[in-house]
């Protein structure tokens, strides 16, 4: 295999978290590669401070011409894309460098130019057509080790941890904590939120000082509290994946448009959806929660629907067609040659 020089551009969103992070940190030591250059907007600290913590020095760019300057002169053999959705007019620039364009969760029209698309936010795929795109979980890289608790609901007082990722921009936080506590039956509730959650803090503290059972905790791993609850309130992106590996029944709040139209996180596949997250009335959320923690019937209908997912093999397969498409691409300039 050759020797791999690979620009990496990264960029995460408020209401998504700092997942595809995560992802690159685990993805670029798995492809053999001699040296790599993350590239990340000069705008966005948070996941600036985020790459600084793990110790990874990113090559920061303000705009486009920027960008495609910094690339040029990295002179890189592959470009990975995690940015979100790309324009058509950045990657038709990229192109000219002429080295295996890929790129992970991309709804712009840049996907259509590039090489191969881990489309793991899939829509319900409508049009096969496209072949260089891969509808399915493989582009999702766990990037915590799993811990399993055994839950038993039935037992004791059941436990809700609420947990909206990064900035939480509707502040759904809030919204799902203020209708739980109009719930009068025995609950814990611990709800997450990390350093860049960007509303009051003490709002939400001030419901806890209304309930011993209630617990606001700021953490910047929520997976390592996660795994003792009973049921996991959160947002319909990145989250459910991680909850599918835990196997806990879990309620969704979309916390952006684009996630309603996302199909991991359905009842198809053990979650409890309740579409847009800033619509929803109480009485639907109080529902769903008493749904599962009354009917085991349910709760074990969910766990058993998450059972069926296993991204283990992930990182290995995502690598593969990595390494793959990189060959496949040389191979055509060389008969092109």
């Amino acid at each position: 295999m050759m020797k791999l020089k690979i620009a990496y551009l990264l960029n995460t969103f408020p209401h998504r978290g700092l997942y595809p992070a995560a992802r690159a940190k685990t993805l670029l030591p798995a492809l053999k590669m001699e040296e790599y250059k993350i590239f990340v907007p000069s705008s966005n600290t948070s996941l600036i401070q985020y790459l600084e913590k793990e110790q990874i020095k990113p090559t920061l760019f303000r705009n486009n011409a920027h960008l495609l300057e910094e690339i040029k002169l990295f002179n890189p053999n592959c470009i990975i894309h995690d940015s979100g959705n790309s324009e058509k007019d950045l990657i038709r620039r990229l192109k000219t460098i002429n080295c295996p364009l890929i790129h992970f969760d991309d709804h712009g029209d840049g996907g259509m130019l590039a090489d191969l698309v881990f489309q793991t936010l899939y829509e319900n795929p409508k049009d096969l057509s496209k072949e260089h795109y891969i509808y399915d979980t493989i582009g999702y890289i766990p990037a915590h080790k799993i811990v399993f608790t055994n839950n038993h609901t039935s037992h004791d007082t059941p436990h809700i941890v609420v947990f909206y990722p990064h900035e939480d921009p509707e502040n759904l936080t809030y919204r799902t904590l203020r209708h739980l506590v109009q719930l009068h039956i025995p609950l814990r509730i611990s709800v997450l939120v990390d350093e860049h959650y960007k509303h009051d803090i003490n709002e939400l503290k001030r419901f806890a000082l209304t309930r011993k059972s209630i617990q606001v905790i700021s953490t910047g791993e929520p997976e390592s509290i996660i795994p003792t609850s009973d049921i996991v309130i959160t947002s319909g992106t990145y989250m459910p994946f991680l909850i599918v590996q835990l196997q806990i029944p879990c309620i969704i709040l979309c916390a952006h448009e684009e996630e309603v139209n996302y199909a991991f996180a359905t009842e198809m596949n053990g979650f409890a959806n309740l579409g847009l997250g800033r619509k929803i009335k109480q009485s639907y959320l109080q529902n769903a929660v008493m749904e599962i923690i009354l009917h085991e019937n349910r709760r074990n209908a969910y766990k058993h629907k998450q059972k069926h997912f296993d991204f283990s093999s992930n990182l290995s397969t995502v690598v593969e067609l990595i390494e793959q498409t990189i060959a496949n691409k040389k191979e055509e300039e060389e008969i092109a040659h």
